[in-house]
């Protein structure tokens, strides 16, 4: 049977047409810019908005995973308010910060250790997430594989260690306070590295490029029961803030702050970052002072 040109060239575009179809399907639910510009169109189509405010987030996550977590948060807030609440998203831990300074963004969700070394007459802690027992409190993880030879931070001696953002609290409590408790120091390990983002650590342990890591709690039992055991954890820290600044808008900051006070009785919130859905209280920022007492300046 002889096949014309004319029908192998139909099949021919047939699949390019279908490939391009494949592609930009793909693009449109991959993309997380367009998600963001999608989200806001759709909430814009249900009902008018008095302004767009804008929410920062440091990077503790990639832009996939915390689009995941914190966007659940912009809907309910756009839906209980007239304002429209948007994500801007950073590359940086200081870039979050400088937004902020800037005016760019009327709060951010920050890091606990940031806002310690960065806190100043211009930035304000106005809420903090609650844990699992209803207290405002978090703890750093030291983290290994289930099969470990590690139990102990002493037995990390010669080892190679995983750590995130040094911008983090996780990403400084071992070296400047957990290792001399057991007397050793940086020099003690083969090897210390920091990691953009709390799950790469968590990747890096588990395909074996490092001995431990330390992490964020939430984020050790999230992988709690997926090849990750706990070594060791911190004391209790204070959750990490959501801060403001003074060029933040007044009207703008108590409707955000009034919602999310209300959201610890609302059970709708189960889809949020697993370090919000429990709600919040009220934050200031002398609860942050023992921490600041806590951690020494890098010598």
């Amino acid at each position: 049977m002889r096949i014309s040109k004319k029908t192998i060239g139909f099949v021919f575009i047939a699949l390019a047409v279908f490939t391009a179809a494949a592609f930009l399907l793909y693009f449109e639910v991959t993309d997380i810019s367009r998600n963001f510009e999608l989200s806001a169109l759709k909430n814009q189509s249900v009902k008018k908005y008095q302004d767009t405010v804008y929410i920062g987030v440091v990077s503790r996550f990639t832009p996939e995973k915390i689009y995941e977590g914190y966007q659940p948060i912009m809907d309910y807030l756009s839906e209980k308010s007239n304002y429209l609440f948007e994500l801007k998203l950073s590359s940086s831990y200081r870039q979050t910060l400088r937004q902020l300074n800037q005016g760019k963004v009327t709060a951010a969700f920050f890091g606990s250790y940031i806002f310690i070394k960065e806190m100043n007459g211009n930035l304000k802690a106005v809420l903090k997430p609650l844990d699992e027992n209803g207290k405002p409190f978090f703890r750093s993880a030291l983290i290994v594989k289930e099969n470990s030879d590690i139990y102990t931070v002493k037995n990390l001696a010669g080892k190679r260690v995983a750590l995130p953002s040094p911008m983090a609290f996780s990403g400084n409590w071992l070296q400047k306070i957990e290792l001399k408790k057991f007397g050793l120091s940086d020099s003690s390990l083969k090897e210390i590295k920091h990691f953009n983002y709390h799950n790469s650590v968590v990747r890096q342990v588990l395909m074996g490029n490092f001995d431990a890591g330390v992490v964020k709690d939430r984020v050790a039992k999230e992988f709690a029961e997926k090849g990750i055991r706990v070594v060791a954890y911190s004391e209790p820290i204070p959750g990490s803030p959501i801060v403001i600044s003074r060029k933040s808008d007044k009207a703008k900051v108590n409707a955000l702050v009034k919602i999310l006070l209300a959201s610890k009785n609302d059970k709708s919130v189960k889809d949020w970052d697993p370090e919000f859905s429990f709600g919040f209280v009220k934050a200031k920022n002398e609860d942050y002072l023992g921490l600041k007492k806590m951690i020494p300046e890098r010598n």
